[in-house]
């Protein structure tokens, strides 16, 4: 899914993304953005459980920082790309490396269920 696409999906109006220092952010940057005091997700304002910088045509780099449900909304579904199981491993060790509690979630929450919290 391209970047225009994306944006689609989430319903977000590129202006008003906020910039990002370079299209290729650190982990170390990322986790500055959804660590200990979350930026809200781009599409619905809860807290963001992941962050990706873009580059935006027009706008340049900018974060887009989501929540799970939304993370998963703008997944993508087919075609070639991380192993499921190395993805997994590379969030676990990030989760780790970030001192936080997490359980992984089977299934994408409900709409209920991101209301809720």
């Amino acid at each position: 899914m391209d970047v225009t696409e994306m944006l689609q999906v989430l319903g977000v109006d590129p202006a008003q993304l906020p910039p990002a220092p370079s299209s290729t952010a650190t982990a170390a940057e990322a986790f500055a953005r959804i660590g200990r005091t979350p930026q809200p997700c781009v599409s619905c304002g809860r807290p963001a459980t992941a962050t990706s910088v873009a580059d935006v045509p027009g706008f340049g780099p900018r974060w887009i920082d989501k929540c799970t449900p939304h993370m998963i909304a703008v997944t993508k579904k087919s075609g070639v790309g991380v192993p499921e199981s190395e993805a997994l491993l590379t969030l676990r060790d990030a989760v780790r490396q970030a001192g936080v509690d997490a359980a992984l979630l089977a299934a994408p929450l409900t709409e209920a269920e991101c209301a809720r919290g």
